[in-house]
């Protein structure tokens, strides 16, 4: 998890594509998600589309963080509550403990955002906005149950906004405060650490597979396993 070490460090691999693609994927589709939803309108079936998609994002990631490189895997960055007090504690001095993958509190955020997001892309399949669209399983469950899924959709955004707003906040504070820049590493993959705590491959096959697996998921998902939707629905 830390790594303290005294071999010459060189600009090497450490976070792998799959991981930096899934990112800045999940990224695009977040804000895509808000456009379709706040700003654009008659954009409904893309909003659905790119909700389908977030869903395989999630499920990649979650997969990913078993059998994904080194800093990937959740075993790498999830820490006990004692380091994460510590960690947050010794950011407003001088820090002596450094992290290569995700650090104590960069790692609760990971779980974080899976959840949310998680639970907003599986509301989205039994939700409509009564007008042009609904969720394939719409039609599936009861009343009380829409209620819930409706609301799950509609509000677990705000917290994801609040999640969005402490990960920004996060990256200026480490580029302004501890001169260490977040985003470039995200992007190329690469840092400043010795041969030992580089990773050596992204596991690009692994990750295509992976990716197939899940697509044809999805699909299963959302258009083969759903119930038919009644021919009088929208009447």
């Amino acid at each position: 998890m830390n790594n303290n070490s005294n071999q010459t460090e060189k600009k090497r691999l450490v976070w792998d594509l799959p991981l930096r693609l899934f990112h800045w994927l999940l990224v695009l589709a977040l804000a895509t998600q808000w456009l379709t939803a706040e700003v654009l309108e008659g954009y409904n079936q893309l909003h659905s589309i790119v909700g389908y998609i977030t869903l395989g994002l999630i499920a990649f990631r979650l997969i990913w963080g078993f059998i994904g490189s080194t800093y990937a895997r959740f075993s790498d960055f999830l820490y006990s509550p004692k380091t994460v007090l510590a960690y947050i504690r010794d950011l407003f001095t001088v820090r002596k403990q450094q992290y290569t993958g995700h650090n104590p509190l960069g790692g609760l955020l990971v779980p974080a955002v899976l959840i949310i997001v998680g639970l907003q892309a599986v509301s989205g399949l039994f939700v409509s906005d009564e007008i042009f669209h609904s969720g394939p399983y719409y039609q599936s469950i009861n009343e009380r149950v829409t209620d819930v899924m409706e609301w799950l959709h509609h509000n677990l955004f705000d917290l994801l906004l609040v999640l969005v707003a402490f990960h920004i906040f996060a990256i200026f504070w480490y580029q302004m405060k501890l001169k260490k820049n977040l985003i470039k590493p995200m992007v190329d993959g690469h840092k400043h650490v010795s041969e030992k705590q580089a990773i050596d491959g992204s596991r690009l096959l692994r990750a295509i597979l992976l990716v197939i697996i899940i697509a044809v998921f999805i699909y299963w998902l959302v258009e083969i396993a759903p119930p038919e939707i009644e021919s009088d629905y929208y009447f």
